[in-house]
C-alpha cells in the first residue's frame, strides 16, 4: 500500500509529481502512510509548488495528524536543522547537500522499561536503536525526474524487556528487529521509486514495513518512525493480523494507482522470507505475498480522516506456532511443531478521525483510530484484531509539540492455535491498555513516559504491568 501527499495547485508537472513520489511507500497497512494525510485547503493554493516540494523532508513535526501536512507551516517552521537536529547544519554542508538531493538524517532513541509486576520475570532493562536514514532525490541530483532512492540502515545495542514480559505481541516493538537476541547494525530497508505518469508508480527494494506504516498515531520528529515517537507495544503500532506473512523487512515490487497526486489503490508482492539481517539472494524461492490496498480520504465535518482497508494473500508454507516478526512466539510453543499449510490470508481495516482541530495551528489535532483485521485462523495464529484509542498533539497552553496517546488492543487468537497448544503451553486471548505522554525536551529532544498493562497470551502468567522512559534525539 503506498500513499503520498497531495500536489499543490491544480495543475500537475513533474516537479510537483517528484513531491508526490517522494512519500511512495510500499506494502499493506503495515506499509503505507495513509493517516498522514492532506486535505485540501484553498489558503494552501496559494503556496509555491516550488516550496511544496522541499517541505516533506524540510518541516519538522509534519505527521499523522497534518491538515493539508505538504503545505502547512510548521510550528517551527522558520527554524534551520541547526534548531530542528542536535548537529544543526554541519557549517553549511548539511543544507548544501540537500540542495543537490541528498538528505541525511540520524535517530539515536534509548529505552529504560520494566516488569513492575506479572509476567514471565520481574526485571528493569535497558536498551536502544540508531536509525540511519537517507533519501536521494533523482531530479535535485541530476539524475533524471520522479526518480527516489531511501536507505534505512539501523543498530540495535543492549537489552529489553520482550523475552519476559510475556506478551505475545512485544511490549516494545522496535527492539525486536533488526535482531531481538543482537547487539547488531543491519540495513534493513533500500527503496527505489519511479514516477512514470501523473497517474502512476512504480517501486522495488528492501522495503521496511514498520517504517512504512501507516497509522502514526503520533506525530514525531523527521521521518516519524512507528514505535520510535508514539505508542510501543506491537499491538497498537502495527496491525498484528497481517504479522503472519508480511516480515518486517522484506524484497517487494509494487505499482500505484493515483488520482490527483494521491494513491488511491496500491498492488504489491513481497518475497515471504524474513530480511532484516540477510542480502537479497534466492528471491520468492519461497513463494509470494500479495497485497492489495485502498485508501478512502473523508472530512467528515469538515474534520479530515481516512479509512484504509485490504488484505494479503500468501502462497508460501507456514505453521501456526512457527516464529514471526512482529509477534513473541514462545519458546515452548515454537517447539511443538505442528501441520504444515500452504497458504495464508487476511483482511484488514484501519481508520483515522479528527476530532479536535487547533484553528490557529492547522495541523496541531488529535483524533480516534482503529485496527481491525481477521484470518484464516491457521496457520494465522491470530484469529482476529480489534484495537482503538485516541491519539495527537497536546491541547496544553505552550506545549504545541508534545503528543499523547491512550491505546486498547484485543488479539483473538484462533480456536485451532488453541488447541494445539493446549497440552504444552496453554493459550488465551490477549488484551491490553497502553497510555504514553511524549514531552518535547528541545525541537531535536522527545522523552516519554509510557505505561502499559495487559493480560498475556499464556495461561499461566499473571496480568503484567510495564513502566518504562524513552529518549529520543535527531542529529
Amino acid at each position: 500500500m503506498i500513499v503520498l501527499r497531495q500536489v499543490l495547485g491544480r495543475q500537475l508537472s513533474w516537479k510537483s509529481l517528484s513531491c508526490a513520489a517522494a512519500l511512495l511507500v510500499g506494502g499493506p497497512a503495515a506499509l503505507a502512510d495513509v493517516s498522514d494525510f492532506s486535505i485540501d485547503a484553498e489558503e494552501s493554493r496559494a503556496s509555491s509548488t516550488a516550496a511544496a516540494d522541499d517541505q516533506y523532508w524540510d518541516a519538522l513535526e509534519l505527521t499523522a495528524y497534518d491538515v493539508d501536512c505538504a503545505t502547512c507551516a510548521s510550528p517551527v517552521a522558520a527554524a534551520s536543522d541547526a534548531a530542528t537536529q542536535m548537529t544543526g547544519d554541519w557549517l553549511g554542508l548539511r543544507s548544501n547537500l540537500e540542495s543537490v538531493g541528498w538528505k541525511f538524517i540520524l535517530f539515536n532513541t534509548q529505552f529504560y522499561q520494566g516488569v513492575s509486576s506479572g509476567g514471565q520475570e520481574q526485571e528493569w532493562e535497558y536498551g536502544g536503536k540508531l536509525d540511519y536514514l537517507v533519501r536521494l532525490d533523482g531530479a535535485k541530483s541530476g539524475l533524471w525526474q520522479g526518480f527516489f532512492a531511501d536507505f534505512h540502515a539501523e543498530t540495535r545495542y543492549g537489552d529489553d524487556v520482550n523475552g519476559v514480559d510475556g506478551l505475545l505481541a512485544p511490549s516494545n516493538i522496535v527492539m525486536a528487529f533488526p535482531d531481538p537476541d543482537a547487539h547488531v547494525t543491519s540495513i534493513t530497508g533500500l527503496k527505489l521509486t519511479q514516477a512514470v505518469s501523473e497517474n502512476l508508480a512504480f517501486y522495488a527494494g528492501k522495503i521496511n514495513t514498520l517504517q512504512e506504516y501507516p497509522l502514526k498515531y503520533s506525530p514525531g520528529m523527521e521521518g516519524n518512525l512507528p514505535g520510535l515517537a508514539g505508542f510501543m507495544n506491537a499491538s497498537l503500532v502495527f496491525n498484528p493480523i497481517v504479522a503472519r506473512t508480511i516480515p518486517y523487512s522484506a524484497a517487494g515490487v509494487g505499482t500505484a494507482l493515483m488520482a490527483g497526486g494521491v494513491p488511491y489503490f496500491t498492488l504489491t508482492a513481497f518475497d515471504p522470507r524474513e530480511r532484516a539481517t540477510e542480502g537479497m539472494d534466492d528471491l520468492y524461492a519461497e513463494g509470494v505475498v500479495l497485497v492489495p490496498d485502498f485508501v478512502v480520504r473523508t472530512n467528515l465535518l469538515d474534520h479530515p480522516g481516512v479509512i484504509n482497508f485490504g488484505g494479503t494473500y500468501s502462497n508460501a508454507e507456514y505453521r501456526s506456532v512457527e516464529p514471526a516478526a512482529y509477534l513473541s512466539m514462545p519458546p515452548e510453543v515454537v517447539a511443538a511443531g505442528g501441520p504444515v499449510e500452504n497458504q495464508s490470508w487476511a483482511l484488514y481495516s484501519n481508520f483515522y478521525q479528527s476530532v479536535w482541530v487547533d484553528p490557529t495551528v492547522e495541523h496541531r489535532s488529535w483524533g480516534f483510530f482503529g485496527q481491525f483485521g481477521v484470518s484464516d485462523g491457521n496457520p494465522n495464529p491470530v484469529g482476529f484484531v480489534a484495537n482503538g484509542g485516541i491519539g495527537g498533539r497536546s491541547m496544553l497552553a505552550g506545549r504545541t509539540l508534545d503528543t499523547f496517546g491512550l491505546g486498547y488492543f484485543y488479539l483473538g487468537l484462533s480456536d485451532e492455535f488453541k488447541t494445539l497448544t493446549q497440552a504444552i503451553f496453554p493459550q488465551q486471548d490477549e488484551q491490553g491498555f497502553e497510555a504514553f505522554y511524549n514531552f518535547a525536551v528541545t525541537p531535536w529532544c522527545r522523552l516519554t513516559y509510557d505505561f502499559q498493562v495487559a493480560n498475556p497470551s499464556t495461561v499461566a502468567y499473571d496480568t503484567v504491568i510495564l513502566n518504562g522512559l524513552r529518549l529520543q534525539m535527531i542529529f
